[in-house]
C-alpha cells in the first residue's frame, strides 16, 4: 500500500472557460487505457528483464564454482529466486546403474532423505528418456505417477513440472537428470513457468558437466601423480618385472611348443616323453614322471618317467590313494611338498624299491571331462622351491598332456572301432554268403536238376512232368520267399514307412515260414499306449538299431537255440523304449563265451552291444544251460542319458602297460 499523500493544488476561479479547453469523456477514457496499457508493458518489460537478468546471474553463480555437491546447492538456491521451490527435487543419471539417484528434494521446505529410482515409465523417468519437458495441470487425472509418491504415497501432489538438464545446442547428447517442482494445487504451473525452468535447465547441464569435467581432471591429475610416485619408487620392481615378463614370454614359447609337439603326431609316449624333457628343463628338477589311473583298479601305472631311476620306476604301479600321486589322483588338487620327509603321506616303499632319496615334490592332477585320470609330478626342485609360477607352469602342461591322452584314446578308438568295423562288414558277408549257400542257391540246384529231369521226361515219359513241374514250382516260391527275405532284413522298407512295430511284424511273419518244420512258435507282444496298437515312432538310427539288434538275436535262436517258443516284446514305457527276445531253448554258458571272444571268430555278441550303446542304449544277455535265452535292449528319452551312454563307448581306455607288479605301502 502506496503511502504517498496527494496534496491538492490552489486552482484560479473563472467565470468561463474556452470550449476547447473541456476535453471529451471518451477521449479522456481512450488516454486512460493508453496509459495503464503503457504501464503494463512496463512492468512485463521489467519482469522479463529482472528474470533474465536473474537467469544470467544464475548461470555466474553456477559456473563460478566447480565442486559438484556446490554447484547442486546453488541451482536449488538459484532457482529460488525466480520460481516457488519450496517443493523441489533434482535428480541426476547414473548411466551405470540406469537410475535417478534423487540427491536433493524439498517437500514444502522440508528436506527428503536421498533416495534412487530405477528409470521406468514414471514422470522423472519419461522427462529423461523423452528429452522434453513435462507438465501435469492435475496429477489426479494423470496416468503416470510422480517417483516420491512410490515412497510417500499419502502425499497429495496435483501439478507437477519437470524438465531434463540438457544442453539444447549440443546434438546426440542424453539428459545428466532432471529438475522438478510441484505443488499440491492443480494448475499451478503455466508455460512460462517451463520455460523459465528449461533455461534454468540448460544452465544447470553447463555446470553439472564442467564440474564432473574438472572433478574427472582432478582424479586423473591425483591418480597420475600416485603413478608417477609408484614409478619412481618401483623401478627396480620394473627390472624384476621385465625379467618375470621374460621368463614369461619363455614359458609361453613352451606352451606353444608343446601345443605344436601335440599336434604333430599321435604317439603318445613319445609326445609326453618330450613334453617331461622339456618341463624338467624349464622346472630344473632332477626326475619327473607321468602316472595314469588303471581304470580298473584305480592304481597309479607309470606311462612316463625320467631321471636317473627312470627305468627302475616304469615296472611298479603305485596303489590307489596311497602316497602323495595317490592321494592328488584321488582328490583332484594339486599338492606341494617341500620336504617329503617330514611328511606321513608320502609312498616310501618307492624310494627304497629304487634306492632314490625324494627331498621335495609337486604333484599336479591330470583332468579330463572332470574325471582324474592320471598325476604329473616333477621331484627335488634344483635351486630353491616349487613357486607359484612352477605351479602354473605345471598346471598348464597337464591340461596338455590330457588333451593329448585324449587324443590317443581316440585314435585307439577309432582304430578298434575301424578293425571291428572291417570284421563285422566281413561277418555279414560270410553270414550273407552262408545264407545264399544254405538257401536260395541250394533251391536254385535243386530246380536246375528237376529241369534236368523235366527235359528226359519229356523225352521218355510225359505223365511225370506235372508232379516235376509242381515240385519246382514249390522249390521256386520257396527261393523266392527266401530271396525276399535276405533282401527285407537287409533294407526293411516297412521300417522305414510304418515304424519298428510294423517291421518286427513282418520279420517274424516271414521267419515263420522257413520255421514250419522246426515246430518253433515266433510270437510278438507290443505293449503302448498308441491307439493304432503301435509304438512311436523314433529316430530313423534308434530304429534300425533296435530291428537288427532282434534280428540278429531271433535268427540265432533259430539256428542253435532248439527253442519251442521265440517271444519278442516291444514295450513302450515313459523313460523309454524296452525290447526283450526270449527263448525256451537250450542255453548257453554266457560266461565261458565271452572269455574265449578274442579267439573266437565271431564277434556276434560285442557287435549287438556296440550298436546299442551306439544310439545311447543298453544291451544285456542272460543265458543257462537248459533254460534259454533272454536278451534286452533298452533305450532310454531323454537326450543327456543317452549322451552319457553314448560318451562310455567313444571315450576309449588308453592301453595301459601289462603285469606291472603293486607296491604295498611300508611306512615308517
Amino acid at each position: 500500500m502506496s503511502n504517498t499523500v496527494t496534496k491538492t493544488a490552489d486552482v484560479p476561479k473563472s467565470d468561463a472557460l474556452p470550449s476547447d479547453a473541456i476535453e471529451k469523456p471518451q477521449v479522456r477514457a481512450n488516454k486512460v487505457r493508453a496509459n495503464n496499457s503503457n504501464q503494463d508493458t512496463l512492468k512485463r518489460l521489467s519482469g522479463e528483464l529482472t528474470e533474465i537478468t536473474t537467469l544470467y546471474n544464475i548461470g555466474v553463480a553456477l559456473n563460478s564454482s566447480l565442486n559438484p555437491k556446490e554447484v547442486i546447492w546453488r541451482l536449488y538456491k538459484e532457482t529460488n529466486r525466480l520460481i516457488d521451490a519450496s517443493n523441489f527435487a533434482l535428480a541426476i543419471f547414473d548411466h551405470n546403474q540406469n537410475e535417478l539417484k534423487f540427491i536433493l528434494a524439498f517437500d514444502q521446505d522440508e528436506r527428503i532423505k536421498p533416495f534412487s529410482a530405477k528409470v521406468s515409465g514414471d514422470l522423472t523417468g519419461h522427462v529423461l528418456t523423452t528429452l522434453s519437458p513435462i507438465l501435469v495441470q492435475d496429477l489426479a487425472n494423470s496416468d503416470k505417477k510422480f517417483e516420491i509418491n512410490r515412497l510417500y504415497p499419502d502425499k497429495q501432489i496435483r501439478s507437477w513440472l519437470g524438465v531434463p538438464i540438457i544442453n539444447p545446442v549440443q546434438t546426440n547428447q542424453t539428459a545428466q537428470g532432471v529438475i522438478i517442482i510441484w505443488n499440491y494445487r492443480p494448475n499451478a504451473f503455466t508455460d512460462h513457468h517451463v520455460w523459465l525452468l528449461s533455461a534454468i535447465g540448460t544452465q544447470a547441464s553447463i555446470a553439472i558437466r564442467n564440474a564432473r569435467l574438472f572433478e574427472s581432471s582432478q582424479r586423473r591429475a591425483a591418480e597420475m601423480a600416485r603413478l608417477k610416485d609408484i614409478a619412481s619408487e618401483r623401478a627396480e620392481e620394473m627390472a624384476q618385472l621385465r625379467d618375470i615378463a621374460q621368463r614369461k614370454a619363455d614359458e609361453m614359447a613352451f606352451i606353444n611348443d608343446v601345443a605344436r609337439i601335440l599336434s604333430a603326431t599321435l604317439n603318445l609316449d613319445k609326445v609326453l616323453t618330450m613334453i617331461m624333457e622339456q618341463v624338467d628343463d624349464m622346472l630344473a628338477v632332477e626326475a619327473g614322471s607321468l602316472l595314469l589311473t588303471d581304470p580298473d583298479t584305480g592304481d597309479l601305472v607309470f606311462q612316463i618317467a625320467l631321471g636317473d631311476k627312470a627305468d627302475e620306476v616304469k615296472p611298479f604301479r603305485v596303489p590307489r590313494g596311497q602316497g602323495i600321486a595317490g592321494r592328488v589322483a584321488q582328490t583332484g588338487k594339486p599338492l606341494v611338498v617341500a620336504d617329503v620327509g617330514h611328511d606321513e603321506r608320502h609312498f616310501k616303499a618307492l624310494d627304497e624299491k629304487t634306492r632314490f632319496i625324494t627331498r621335495n615334490i609337486h604333484c599336479v592332477p591330470l583332468v579330463l571331462h572332470d574325471q582324474v585320470i592320471g598325476v604329473l609330478q616333477v621331484l627335488n626342485k634344483k635351486v630353491g622351491s616349487f613357486t607359484e609360477n612352477d605351479a602354473d607352469l605345471l598346471n598348464s602342461i597337464a591340461s596338455y598332456a590330457a588333451i593329448a591322452i585324449e587324443n590317443a584314446r581316440l585314435y585307439q578308438s577309432l582304430e578298434t572301432e575301424h578293425t571291428r568295423t572291417i570284421a563285422a562288414e566281413q561277418e555279414v558277408r560270410k553270414k550273407l554268403a552262408n545264407d545264399l549257400h544254405d538257401g536260395p542257391t541250394q533251391l536254385v540246384a535243386a530246380i536246375m536238376m528237376n529241369l534236368d529231369f523235366a527235359t528226359k521226361a519229356l523225352e521218355k515219359d510225359p505223365s511225370l512232368l506235372p508232379k516235376t513241374i509242381q515240385e519246382m514250382e514249390k522249390l521256386a516260391s520257396k527261393a523266392s520267399h527266401q530271396m525276399r527275405t535276405l533282401l527285407f532284413e537287409l533294407r526293411p522298407l516297412v521300417l522305414e514307412k510304418q515304424g519298428l512295430g510294423a517291421a518286427l511284424e513282418v520279420f517274424l511273419e516271414r521267419r515263420k515260414k522257413d520255421v514250419e518244420e522246426q515246430n518253433t512258435k515266433l510270437t510278438l507282444n507290443i505293449e503302448t499306449d498308441n491307439s493304432n496298437g503301435d509304438i512311436a515312432r523314433r529316430d530313423g538310427n534308434i530304429e534300425t538299431t533296435i530291428f537288427a539288434i532282434v534280428q540278429e538275436v531271433v535268427n540265432n535262436a533259430i539256428k542253435h537255440a532248439k527253442a519251442d517258443n521265440i517271444i519278442v516284446e516291444l514295450k513302450d514305457t515313459p523313460n523309454g523304449i524296452y525290447t526283450a527276445i526270449t527263448d525256451d531253448g537250450e542255453g548257453f554258458d554266457l560266461k565261458a563265451v565271452m572269455e574265449n571272444y578274442e579267439t573266437r571268430g565271431s564277434l556276434g555278441m560285442i557287435n549287438l552291444s556296440e550298436r546299442a550303446e551306439a544310439v545311447g542304449g543298453e544291451f544285456t544277455m542272460e543265458s543257462k544251460i537248459g533254460e534259454g535265452t533272454r536278451a534286452t535292449v533298452f533305450v532310454p528319452n531323454e537326450q543327456a542319458e543317452k549322451e552319457k551312454r553314448i560318451k562310455r563307448t567313444v571315450t576309449g581306455k588308453l592301453t595301459l602297460p601289462p603285469n606291472m607288479p603293486l607296491l604295498k605301502t611300508r611306512l615308517s
